[in-house]
């Protein structure tokens, strides 16, 4: 049995503030196979510039999130499922993940594969009529290989499928003017995206063992979708054990994205984009440094049979936006604390 509780905090230079506590816990149902649950709340408040430029209050929201999970494992083939529930006073999801992975080769390969689908249903405070849905189904394959006694490398697969609304209820887009709806634009209209996308990514994991002690990684990621948008994410990992039951990580994570077809920093006329207009600013063209240190330590009972693991991660973060009217970088910390309990 282990049970656990997560505390997640982020706040940046855009005037957001994020907290995210997590219980969750998970125990063996019978020799093969595992229930898990967890309970996760996000309370952000923010008065980004997304808020100020559309002329509207700052926004404070709660959303709450429950999930539940049953694993089968017989030491060569695993099967899993996984079903997720959200609740905003606003916005409802609800999705569903089935996944399976098999052993080869006296466990040196492993192939995975998993299915995913969800149902988000989009709503507007103040406004008992407004109800927007969007479906989304998709796929994920990968490969893990062991290359020697101490390289191993993961690739993966994936393509999602996202129809139905997908614009902000909230967000607002000037049409004339600077670009904002805050300053005398002539025209401030509803976001309007298209209805279909189709994301796409291919992703490499290499981690190598450096001694006892030590491990480097590398991470890398590309993304590209129907909207346009392309992004590349490099990121390599160092880990160290100082003790048997102490590790420490360090990450360095770049990010750069390209900005979908229809996006425009300022639309000076409703054809400029084809009839799509949008103020999303993760639509625009932007790059962006992480660093972070993790750490975590196992505190092992008389018995042996306890464990009280508790960990610690860190990061700073920068996001420079290229094309964004009223914003040029955000800069952030993210904070987690975790506290589990194997017994």
């Amino acid at each position: 049995m282990r049970a656990a509780n997560t505390i997640y905090l982020r706040t940046d230079s855009d005037a957001t503030t994020v907290i995210s506590p997590t219980v969750s816990a998970s125990g063996q149902a019978t020799e093969q196979t595992n229930l898990s649950a967890s309970y996760t709340v996000d309370a952000w408040t923010g008065a980004s510039v997304d808020v100020v430029t559309a002329a509207t209050k700052a926004i404070s929201e709660r959303r709450n999130e429950g999930q539940v999970g049953l694993a089968y494992d017989n030491g060569t083939t695993r099967l899993n499922t996984r079903y997720r529930v959200s609740y905003e006073h606003d916005y409802e999801s609800h999705g569903v993940v089935l996944g399976a992975s098999r052993d080869y080769a006296k466990h040196n390969t492993t192939l995975s594969f998993n299915v995913m689908g969800s149902r988000d249903l989009a709503g507007r405070a103040g406004d008992p009529v407004f109800a927007q849905l969007m479906l989304s189904y998709g796929a994920r394959a990968g490969l893990s290989q062991i290359i020697d006694r101490r390289t191993v490398i993961d690739l993966a697969l994936e393509s999602m499928v996202l129809d139905g609304y997908q614009a902000s209820p909230y967000r607002w887009v000037a049409v004339g003017a600077d670009g904002t709806c805050g300053h005398g634009a002539p025209f401030c209209v509803p976001e309007n995206v298209p209805d279909l996308r189709v994301r796409n990514a291919a992703s490499a994991r290499l981690r190598r063992a450096m001694g006892e002690h030590a491990s480097i990684g590398l991470d890398y990621r590309y993304y590209l979708d129907t909207w346009g948008v392309r992004s590349h994410t490099v990121e390599p990992v160092l880990s160290w054990l100082p003790g048997e039951a102490t590790t420490v990580t360090f990450h360095y994570r770049f990010y750069s994205q390209g900005e979908a077809s229809f996006y425009r920093p300022r639309y000076f006329n409703f054809d400029d984009a084809d009839g799509y207009l949008t103020r999303d600013r993760k639509l625009s063209a932007f790059y962006g440094n992480e660093f972070g240190v993790a750490l975590d330590h196992v505190f092992a009972f008389d018995d042996d049979e306890r464990h009280l693991d508790v960990g610690f991660r860190a990061s700073l973060s920068q996001l420079v936006y290229q094309a964004y009217v009223g914003l040029e970088a955000v800069n952030a910390v993210e904070a987690t604390s975790l506290v589990g309990l194997d017994f």
